[in-house]
């Protein structure tokens, strides 16, 4: 079964509600140019260093975390956020059980070139029906 991500103009509930009380780490949307997850780490959990091609913010909604970038640890705590550029290495612990926003800005390249091609194919089209007239 495939997981859902967001459609465009759908609200996602990012925290525990009654009906659904225990949280899972998930993808909440995955487009070419866009991803955007929520991570649940238990108290002690490290994600061990690793870099990204685009930029990167994290948005802490519950909980303690430690960020590592940049030659030191940034605390963060509920409410706090942070932005990494693209390649950045960076690795993250949980203080506390936390549940954190992560965005990733997809390689823009990969967006640029689908966009060179769609206006190819587009151009092509426009070509061929002209040829038809």
């Amino acid at each position: 079964m495939a997981l859902h991500h967001a459609r465009s103009g759908e609200v996602v509930g990012l925290l525990a509600h009654p009906q659904a009380p225990t949280l899972q780490s998930q993808a909440i949307v995955s487009t070419p140019e866009l991803e955007v997850m929520r991570l649940c780490l238990p108290a002690g959990k490290q994600v061990p260093p690793h870099a990204v091609a685009g930029p990167i913010t994290l948005l802490c909604l519950q909980g303690q975390i430690e960020v590592q970038a940049h030659g030191g640890w940034q605390p963060m705590r509920a409410n706090d956020h942070l932005y990494l550029a693209g390649q950045v290495e960076h690795a993250l612990r949980a203080l506390t059980d936390a549940v954190v926003l992560v965005s990733i800005q997809r390689h823009a390249t990969s967006a640029a070139k689908r966009n060179e091609t769609e206006t190819e194919t587009e151009t092509e089209t426009e070509r061929k029906q002209k040829s038809h007239d």
